[in-house]
């Protein structure tokens, strides 16, 4: 079979779109677990400063 060059280069063209698509879901992907994991960290946070402040007289 063979192929154009114009058909190679748009093949390549789509395989490097690809790959930045699939790099971009990865990195958006990232972004979001890291808001996720923050979250949850300044919410254990704000309860345990939560407990403290109301039975923080318990543990001098």
């Amino acid at each position: 079979m063979r192929l154009k060059g114009s058909q190679l280069i748009e093949e390549g063209l789509l395989v490097v779109l690809a790959l930045v698509m699939l790099g971009a879901v990865f990195g958006v992907s990232k972004q979001i677990v890291d808001n996720i994991v923050n979250f949850f960290d300044s919410l254990i946070k704000g309860v345990s400063d939560l407990g403290y402040s109301l039975f923080g007289w318990l543990f001098p």
